[in-house]
């Protein structure tokens, strides 16, 4: 029986879409450090892995899941790949539970992180109009959004305080709980919006500038994380990811003034599929280019590393090499030099591609 392995798997919905400079510049690391690099474009490919990894004919040391929900096996897919020993990003398991708004916001408030003013509304209790008391602790505007809701999916932003906009608001899925929180006004920082999105990677901290409206992004620079006082921004990052241990997400975190004293209250609290499209792809609202070479840098060598310790059953493939290491990446052997894969071909429809050039 043939056994495969893929050192690096990105699965995103994409056959006829070009592909994404992320995933472009994610290969030319891999390839760098002498890996191969699997693009997995479609349920069927997907499906395909899934039943090579449970039959035990396929090993993955790195699967970066961008399928999501529409692909309906996405969580057994992540499994397989973690029960045979390989890495998820994000662990499926992890993103089951933490991926509900209500438990992670939860868990944080329990580690004493300042959060937004919150009521859970549970699928169990009726709609009703919120109290005087409830309403004077949420202030005049309030968030209304969906524990397991993605994206901006099932948000309300100004909702009215009565049963009808709440149960209306319930409707988008009435078996989910919801959040009701204080709609968070961040202060200003010379003409721009103090609202934040930082992007962690194994505990590399990126935080940006993200305005709420445009969805413009830029990296702070360490002077402006010095001059605005902003290190707050990296702790709070990094209690997120030491509490649901997300290895790869991004968090929305506001700049405020409450109670007579500034504040960093996190907004969108996990975000496990970063929205990857770059600058120079989508504009100033894409990925900070910056940011792109330093998490596709960063997921190599974690993969490399995973990939290093895995050495599943027979050898998979050729040796590997590695001209940094002067080895091969599987075996630590001396390697053989232009082979980078064995005449034994993976599965149908997933190109191991040898080389890569640089990203275009």
């Amino acid at each position: 029986m043939n056994h495969h392995h893929f050192h690096i798997v990105f699965a995103r919905r994409g056959d006829d879409a070009p592909t994404p400079q992320f995933i472009r510049m994610l290969e030319h690391a891999a390839h760098q450090r002498g890996m191969n690099f699997v693009h997995c474009k479609n349920h069927e490919q997907a499906e395909t892995l899934r039943w090579a990894l449970q039959r035990g004919t396929l090993h993955v040391d790195c699967l970066i899941d961008y399928m999501g929900r529409s692909f309906r096996n996405d969580y057994e897919l992540g499994c397989a790949v973690k029960d045979a020993g390989g890495m998820v990003l994000d662990d499926p398991d992890r993103v089951r539970i933490y991926g509900d708004k209500a438990v992670i916001h939860q868990e944080l408030e329990r580690v004493g992180l300042a959060m937004p003013r919150t009521l859970l509304w549970r699928p169990e209790q009726p709609s009703r109009d919120l109290s005087a008391a409830e309403q004077a602790y949420l202030g005049r505007r309030i968030v209304c959004k969906p524990a397991r809701g993605s994206g901006s999916g099932g948000v309300v932003l100004g909702m009215e305080p009565t049963a009808a906009a709440l149960a209306d608001a319930r409707d988008y899925d009435d078996e989910d709980t919801y959040l009701l929180q204080e709609f968070v006004e961040p202060i200003d920082l010379e003409g721009r919006p103090a609202w934040f999105r930082v992007y962690n990677c194994f505990g590399t901290v990126l935080p940006c500038f993200w305005h709420p409206e445009t969805h413009a992004t830029e990296l702070v620079t360490p002077e402006q994380i010095a001059r605005y006082g902003l290190h707050e921004l990296e702790r709070i990052s990094r209690t997120i990811a030491l509490v649901s241990g997300y290895t790869w997400f991004s968090t929305e975190i506001a700049l405020t003034w409450r109670s007579g004293r500034f504040a960093f209250l996190p907004i969108d609290y996990l975000n496990n599929k970063c929205f990857m499209l770059t600058h120079a792809e989508f504009g100033a609202s894409g990925m900070p280019m910056q940011v792109a070479e330093t998490v596709t840098r960063e997921i190599a060598e974690q993969a490399l590393h995973r990939a290093r310790r895995a050495r599943p059953g027979p050898h998979p493939l050729q040796c590997l090499f590695n001209p940094q290491r002067g080895a091969c990446v599987d075996c630590d052997g001396p390697g053989q030099p232009g082979r980078r894969i064995c005449e034994d071909a993976p599965q149908p429809g997933f190109p191991v591609r040898e080389r890569a050039g640089a990203p275009q």
